[in-house]
């Protein structure tokens, strides 16, 4: 018995390869060498400038031209290297944003622009880079440069939570009056939040009177962070005494200014600092504005979908709903982190709130609820739909279907295959193949060609997944008469489909050890089949010991298609490099040597020379 052969999954990757390598053996002719003005820039300075600015969108484009500048040594001015640093960060390229950053100089002005400072500043502090960042605020308070809210909000948060309280309350001195466009109050929040994060509870409390005193005056926001860190810590004597200091002492907060810092943290992609003061929001009852709660549950869902599902709730308690696009992210993600039980109780506060009013909002719901694997559930709003005489669309039925069959529950699919037709909703492709690729993975031949059959005769034409499903299944069965008529009926349908169909044929049949199936398969049809089905016969063949079959393949390909015969040698050569049996390889290799299908250039050539030599 030959070794075994390599799944489709594996075999398919190593032909495209392959037919890669053998492009690079036969390449055509060498283009003409470029002209001296694509080789390197000819603009000047300021030209360039321009052209960074058209193209600083584009990340591999940006590179390319600093590429060429750099290549070029054109000098770049102060304005053009402040653009590069901000668009590389932009782009998440915070070392490269730091190096064209590192090389502005002091002297001018306006060299070192706010904008760009404050986000490198934050940028490098959340990464936990706060030596760099160290590095840009001093730079920033000798040039006098402005401060925002963003910028020294989240670099004075890390270096709380990193190292204390002290070092916070220096910064903020040596900052003193130089802040003015840094809200005070948001700050102080974001600090003792921080703080309270790494249970340094008794800092945090501290940190209220001390930004006080220096008029960085805490709000409520900072004052319920505080108390509710001593109330999770069951010291309820200390929250109530920083609840009495709220009353006293603390400030209404501002929306507008938490909305401001929000959405900015959120477009400078600093969506966990975004989160953490969302969610001081939310468990204080704090008001948010819609729009910000949307922009939240979608960008938060990426990276903590129980927060993000925390916040759609806030917003369903205060009788809002969220927007669809957000929705979908929300549920995408929930679902991706296996989430179900939480997306149900989304949903169950949306159908409770009556947020479904149509048949597309009912889907939406089924579709995410089917994907969860909450079978049950969405076939309930499958039935509160019809309560509501909105009848389900062929979309709603297709996610329930494939839910039902991706959990082996093929009794209630077919009760619900039952029930469309009752209704009078008319399966389409998707419909058949969900049903026809779970049935032939089960081995169930009766159920798959009573399906084919139906489809054929309801003119809904088959494609690759049907026809591949089907022809796998009776292959595996031994069928072998009956996978031929199906793929037939591809080749009478459509050439291209037949070509795809053709190429899953061989490759089934190859691996039960069926040569000579694939080999009649294959000269049954037209010439005018892809390469690939003719590579994946012979390098099987040379796999299983069989070189005597795969040279009257090659002849057979020479006597019948003759114009293919050599990119298909080139491809089966580049294929052999994975090849089992050197033994093999070396027999079908001498077989095309003395046929002059492989020169003695070909790598293969020297390696067999140096093993036998």
């Amino acid at each position: 018995m030959g070794p075994l052969l390599p799944s489709t999954s594996r075999l398919l990757p190593r032909l495209a390869a392959a037919r890669a390598i053998s492009a690079r053996a036969h390449p055509p002719p060498p283009p003409p060498p470029p002209s001296p003005s694509a080789a390197a820039p000819t603009y000047s300075p300021q030209a360039f400038h321009a052209h960074l600015a058209s193209v600083a969108s584009h990340l591999p484009c940006l590179l390319a031209a600093l590429s060429r500048a750099r290549a070029a040594r054109l000098p770049l001015l102060p304005a053009t290297r402040a653009l590069a640093a901000s668009a590389l960060l932009r782009h998440g390229r915070l070392p490269d944003a730091l190096a064209h950053f590192g090389l502005l100089p002091d002297s001018s002005g306006d060299a070192l622009p706010s904008p760009l400072c404050n986000s490198l500043l934050a940028a490098l502090a959340a990464s936990g880079s706060l030596a760099h960042a160290r590095k840009v605020l001093d730079r920033m308070l000798a040039g006098a440069v402005e401060l925002d809210t963003v910028g020294f909000g989240v670099f004075v948060k890390v270096v709380g939570r990193i190292d204390g309280l002290a070092e916070v309350m220096r910064l903020v001195e040596v900052v003193g009056d130089r802040g003015a466009r840094v809200d005070r109050s948001v700050v102080a929040a974001m600090v003792v939040d921080g703080l309270c994060r790494e249970g340094r509870i008794e800092d945090a409390w501290r940190a209220l009177e001390e930004m006080r005193l220096r008029s960085w005056k805490p709000d409520f926001v900072a004052y319920r962070i505080v108390s509710e860190g001593f109330r999770l810590s069951g010291r309820t004597e200390e929250e109530g005494r920083v609840l009495k200091q709220k009353r006293k002492l603390g400030i209404a907060p501002r929306k507008e200014d938490y909305r401001e810092q929000m959405l900015a943290l959120v477009s400078n992609r600093h969506i966990a600092e975004a989160k953490e003061i969302a969610e001081a929001l939310v468990l204080g009852d704090f008001p948010i504005d819609d729009d910000v709660l949307n922009v939240l549950i979608g960008s938060v869902s990426e990276i903590d979908s129980d927060a993000a599902a925390m916040f759609c709730k806030f917003m369903l308690g205060k009788g809002r709903f969220p927007s669809t696009e957000m929705l979908v992210q929300l549920s995408e993600n929930l679902c991706k982190n296996m989430k179900g039980d939480e997306m149900w109780g989304i949903f169950t506060l949306l159908l409770e709130k009556g947020y479904c009013n149509n048949s597309r909002d009912y889907h939406l719901v089924v579709s995410f609820l089917g994907k969860a694997g909450k079978v049950r559930e969405a076939y309930d709003v499958l039935k509160e739909m019809k309560r509501k005489r909105l009848e389900p669309d062929i979309s709603s039925y297709n996610s329930l279907m494939e839910a039902l069959c991706r959990n082996d529950l093929l009794r209630p699919a077919k009760k619900l295959w039952d029930e469309m037709f009752t209704i009078g909703c008319s399966p389409n492709l998707q419909t058949y193949n969900i049903l026809i690729t779970k049935f032939a993975e089960i081995g169930v031949i009766e159920e798959v060609q009573q399906l084919f059959d139906h489809m054929i005769q309801k003119g809904v034409a088959a494609d690759c997944v049907t026809y591949t499903s089907v022809i796998t299944m009776l292959c595996e069965e031994n069928k072998y008469e009956q996978a031929m008529e199906i793929f037939n009926k591809s080749l009478m349908q459509d050439a291209a489909l037949a070509r795809s169909v053709l190429t899953v044929f061989v490759v089934t049949l190859c691996k039960q050890g069926n040569f000579k199936g694939a080999s009649s398969v294959i000269c049954s049809v037209s010439s005018n089949i892809n390469n690939t089905s003719h590579v994946i016969l012979l390098k099987s063949l040379t796999d299983a010991g069989k070189v005597e079959m795969a040279i009257e393949h090659i002849n057979w390909i020479k006597n019948n298609c003759s114009s293919s015969l050599q990119n298909i040698m080139n491809e089966l050569m580049a294929s052999l490099s994975t090849s089992t049996s050197l033994q093999h390889v070396t027999k079908l290799i001498q077989y095309l040597y003395s046929q002059s299908l492989v020169n003695e250039a070909d790598p293969w050539m020297k390696l067999i020379g140096n093993v036998y030599a």
